[in-house]
C-alpha cells in the first residue's frame, strides 16, 4: 500500500472510529491527550512490563526471582536472541485481543501499536532490517479477512522507518489452534509449519518478528528457525502481551 492510499485509509478508519475520544477499554469519554485512547483508570488496570525480565524472551520476573532468564526459558532453547513484550495477558487484555482479532475491530490495531512502538523506543532496539508479521494460514487469514499481525507491524513499520515483508515467510500448514494445547503439544505442532520464499532478503540481516500474545514461544521459536537457516543474523520478538513467568 502506497503512503498517499495508507494516510487515506488511515484518515478515513479516524473518521469512522475517532481516536482518543473514547477509552478502548471501558468506552468512557476521555481527554484527547490521554495516551493509548485509555483512561486514567483502566491504564491502572493494565500491568505493563517494565521492571525485571527475562533475558530471553522479556516475560516480567518476579521482585525476588534471582535468575536472570524466567523458568521456562531456563528449561527450553529458544531460537529468537530476544524477545520483548508489552502488557501481562489478563482477562481485561484477553478481551481487548478478542474484540481485535475476532470482532473485526480493526481500528484498535492503531492504539496496541503504539504501545509496542514504545517499547521498542524504551528497549532503544536499533538496526532492523525487516519487520515481519507472524504469519496466518490463507484459509484461516480468509476466514478472519485479516492477519492481526501484519497489521501491527504496519504501524510499527511505518513509525520505525523500518521496512516491512509480509510475504517472504510464509505459514505451510494450518496448524491446530495452540490455545489448547500443552507446550509439548504446541512445539509439536509447530514443526516444519513455516517457510522462506527468497532467501537472499534475509542473508546477514536483523529481523523483527511480530505477533500479538506470547505464550511458550512456541510459534516465534519456528519462525525464527526457518529465519536462522535462511542465513539471518539475528532474530528478535516483539509482542503486544505475554502470561506471566511461572
Amino acid at each position: 500500500m502506497g503512503r498517499a492510499l495508507w494516510e487515506l485509509r488511515e484518515a478515513l478508519l479516524d473518521f469512522v472510529y475517532p481516536r482518543n475520544i473514547f477509552c478502548i477499554l471501558c468506552g468512557e469519554g476521555i481527554e484527547k491527550t490521554e495516551r493509548y485512547s485509555l483512561c486514567p483508570l483502566c491504564k491502572e488496570q493494565i500491568t505493563f512490563v517494565h521492571e525485571r525480565t527475562c533475558q530471553q524472551c522479556g516475560k516480567p520476573l518476579e521482585e525476588l526471582y534471582l535468575p536472570s532468564e524466567c523458568p521456562d526459558c531456563i528449561l527450553s532453547n529458544h531460537s529468537f536472541t530476544q524477545g520483548y513484550t508489552c502488557v501481562i495477558y489478563d482477562e481485561e487484555i484477553k478481551r481487548l485481543i478478542y474484540r481485535f482479532k475476532y470482532g473485526k475491530q480493526r481500528y484498535l490495531a492503531y492504539h496496541l501499536a503504539e504501545i509496542m512502538i514504545d517499547k521498542l523506543k524504551e528497549k532503544e532496539v536499533e538496526e532492523i532490517h525487516w519487520v515481519l508479521p507472524v504469519p496466518l494460514h490463507k484459509k484461516r487469514r480468509q476466514a478472519r479477512e485479516f492477519n492481526q499481525s501484519e497489521i501491527l507491524a504496519k504501524y510499527i513499520s511505518r513509525e520505525m522507518g523500518w521496512p516491512m515483508d509480509s510475504k517472504n515467510l510464509i505459514r505451510m500448514k494450518d496448524t491446530q489452534t495452540q490455545n489448547q494445547l500443552s507446550k509439548e503439544e504446541r512445539k509439536a505442532n509447530m514443526k516444519n509449519v513455516f517457510q522462506i520464499v527468497q532467501e537472499d532478503k534475509i542473508k546477514a540481516k536483523k529481523i523483527l518478528l511480530i505477533d500479538d500474545i506470547y505464550t511458550t514461544g512456541s510459534t516465534l521459536d519456528s519462525c525464527s528457525k526457518v529465519l536462522l537457516r535462511a542465513g539471518a543474523k539475528e532474530v528478535y520478538t516483539l509482542t503486544f502481551a505475554a502470561g506471566r513467568s511461572i
